[in-house]
């Protein structure tokens, strides 16, 4: 996978230094519409509880973004294709999600959008959420016309999860597919530098890459709250959750509300998570500074399918403590889809509002206990 991210940079350079070269060669067109510069383009896709794809060798992970130049589109929130329809002077001119896996209506007002483009639009697709429809099969028969019009080589729609991103040029003999990306396994990022003069890429055949995890994988959780099947109240992500004065992202998952004088169990759980050899569950577990300190503390939990996934998947942690790293073990479960499930249990009186999973991931890959070997790497 870093050979090939290696390689796609290199092409990159390439295709600016071309672009640029070209531009400068070539004779004045005053009376051409087209934009008189490069456009870089960067876009990343990412299916439920897939790890998000790496931008070129280093750590740094994209998962649903779109960069025009110097403008960055983030994600919505909803589920569908995101799509940004992008002029020939290389301006925005419009982006919005469609959700073509449960609107019929959506569905067909992309594929109108698709055929309406002007010449010389450029049309940027991201996934985000599900795309496979649940029970109306039209919306799907919608989308596989507009994947025709587009000459996608991937069939979105047919699975969940999964990833897709595809780069399209409209010229006069339909829609060039500069770039494309699939994958059932993680995310995908594609980059592309779109030169100014547009025709020039009517026999130019786009890169398709089908995206394949790698051997090690992260799934960041509190990115993925959106995905839950089921929240209790007040779970909500903690961007800046402090503990003793240190920081970390997370999730505040306190107990659920009092019934007949007890606090329930604060639940937090995904359906149909696809475990891999040699996953685990990580962690860091705390008390958000100002919790009471008459607080008796509170039971963290690891569940599959409903049970503790192993004796060791409950924790008891008291306030005032620092974060306490946390790894549970799931390798017994490989190649299970399962109901993955975060809980917290009040102790005593305390209802623990302030218990936050700092920095939780869900990671594939490790034969030994991740902490161990992220210890050993620095």
């Amino acid at each position: 996978m870093r050979a090939v991210l290696a390689l796609a940079v290199v092409l990159l350079a390439l295709t600016m230094t071309l672009n640029h070269a070209r531009a400068w060669l070539a004779p004045a067109r005053p009376e051409s519409r087209l934009a008189d510069h490069a456009l870089e383009i960067v876009i990343g896709a990412k299916g439920p509880l897939l790890p998000a794809a790496r931008i070129g060798t280093g750590p740094e992970r994209i998962g649903e973004a779109i960069r025009l130049g110097d403008r960055t589109l983030v994600g919505t929130g909803r589920a569908g294709l995101r799509a940004a329809f992008v002029g020939p002077d290389f301006a925005l001119r419009s982006e919005r999600c469609f959700d073509v896996a449960a609107s019929l209506d959506d569905a067909r007002a992309l594929r109108a959008a698709v055929e309406d483009a002007e010449f010389g639009a450029l049309l940027v697709l991201a996934s985000s959420g599900r795309l496979e429809p649940e029970g109306d099969d039209r919306p799907r028969a919608e989308l596989e016309r507009t994947l025709t019009l587009l000459g996608a080589r991937a069939r979105p729609g047919k699975a969940t999860p999964e990833s897709w991103a595809l780069l399209a040029l409209r010229l006069e003999q339909g829609w060039v597919p500069l770039a494309e990306g699939y994958s059932r396994e993680s995310g995908v990022a594609l980059a592309f530098v779109v030169g100014p003069e547009l025709e020039s890429y009517a026999d130019f055949h786009g890169d398709f890459a089908e995206v394949r995890a790698g051997a090690r994988d992260e799934v960041a959780l509190e990115d993925e709250l959106r995905y839950a099947s089921l929240r209790t109240p007040r779970v909500e992500l903690a961007r800046a959750g402090t503990v003793q004065g240190q920081r970390m992202s997370g999730i505040l998952l306190p107990p659920a509300p009092e019934q007949e004088g007890a606090a329930g169990r604060g639940r937090l759980v995904w359906s149909g998570v696809e475990l891999g050899a040699d996953s685990w569950l990580v962690a860091w577990l705390g008390f958000e500074d100002g919790a009471s300190a008459d607080s008796d503390g509170v039971a963290f939990e690891v569940r599959i399918d409903g049970e503790l996934a192993t004796p060791a998947a409950r924790r008891v942690v008291k306030t005032g403590g620092r974060w306490k790293p946390w790894q549970v073990d799931l390798r017994a479960f490989a190649g299970r889809r399962v109901e993955l499930e975060l809980a917290v249990d009040a102790l005593g009186s305390a209802s623990g509002d302030a218990a936050l999973w700092g920095w939780p991931k869900l990671v594939h890959g490790y034969a030994r206990p991740p902490l161990q070997s992220w210890a050993e790497d620095r």
